[in-house]
């Protein structure tokens, strides 16, 4: 994991900066708050910025940005979103970056209230803090910090290593050429795994937390014999993607984005454990799944033993 090689950096150079920035990116790809003075902030040239959009996509067009936010489903097209801002007289090609001041601040309050019509009553509450939050960005490239550890976890799953590394210390930009590689071999996977995602069941299972039930949702792949052999033909899922698949299914109208959902990946005596808790779900109810054996926030990882897992799910109840 990205984690671990922060862990190496940091032991390999004795530098109060270097472990700052270090720090503060771990936070990031652990989606928790960085606990950091302004003046170190200022010295690692970041910017904080409170009570900002805390949406994923600020460099996309912004019909793309507000279409592909699954947290609350907003719209069912590309189409739909366009006519939205258009309606709004925001123009839908523009990024988020290129808004001024009147006009982020109008979209923000566009969004905050069309995102709580959304949502059932008991979670309208929490729909501001899912939507805001305090945001980090690089001043000199004028990226927010959540997506610079995302081109760099890019760079690290195609075992670039070094050279996720050399960016980290020099602060620079990952090349460009390696972040496209990464996203066209992801985008193949997407296009396998929607596949399978619409010729699988989605079934159901439950788990207990602070003595309440949780409703969830999973798919089991299993692969036989004639999988592999297709597979070797056609393609197959990359297992470095799952963690961005079992959050891009979210978009996939089969996948109720209030409910917990988990890819099941068969593996011998093991089954491979991808999985995602809805922000809803834990600011309403601070619900995780480090209770059932798996690591994480908001997005989990684990191993399941294969014969326990086979004996409950004829039930649906693996726990």
């Amino acid at each position: 994991m990205l984690s671990d090689l922060f862990l190496e950096i940091k032991k390999e150079n004795n530098n109060e900066e270097i472990s700052d920035f270090l720090n503060i990116l771990e936070c990031i790809y652990k989606n928790k708050e960085p606990e950091v003075d302004e003046s170190t902030l200022k010295k690692l040239e970041i910017e904080k910025i409170g009570n900002d959009l805390a949406i994923y996509g600020k460099t996309y067009p912004l019909f793309k940005m507000l279409y592909y936010f699954n947290e609350i489903p907003l719209f069912n097209s590309e189409k739909e979103s366009i006519l939205f801002l258009k309606n709004n007289n925001l123009n839908p090609s523009k990024t988020y970056f290129e808004l001024d001041n009147s006009e982020k601040e109008r979209l923000k309050e566009l969004i905050l209230n069309y995102a709580e019509n959304k949502v059932p009553n008991r979670y309208k509450t929490f729909v501001k803090d899912l939507i805001f939050g305090n945001t980090y960005y690089f001043s000199k490239y004028n990226m927010e910090l959540k997506e610079y550890v995302s081109n760099l976890n890019s760079v690290y799953k195609l075992k670039e290593y070094d050279m996720v590394k050399n960016c980290i210390l020099k602060k620079e930009l990952p090349p460009k050429n390696l972040i496209l590689k990464y996203k066209t071999d992801l985008s193949k996977s997407i296009d396998l795994f929607n596949k399978k995602l619409n010729n699988t069941r989605i079934r159901e299972f439950s788990i207990d937390f602070n003595e309440k039930n949780f409703d969830c949702q999973y798919i089991y792949f299993k692969q036989s014999l004639w999988d592999k052999i297709k597979g070797w033909f056609f393609g197959e899922i990359n297992g470095i993607h799952y963690p961005a698949l079992v959050n891009i299914s979210y978009n996939n109208p089969k996948i109720d984005y209030l409910k917990p959902f988990f890819i099941l990946n068969d593996n011998e005596d093991e089954i491979n454990v991808v999985a995602r808790v809805p922000k809803l779900l834990y600011l309403k109810y601070g619900l995780t799944l480090n209770h059932i054996k798996l690591n994480g926030k908001h997005t989990y990882f684990g191993k399941w033993n294969n014969l326990k897992f086979l004996n409950r799910v004829d039930n649906e109840n693996i726990f």
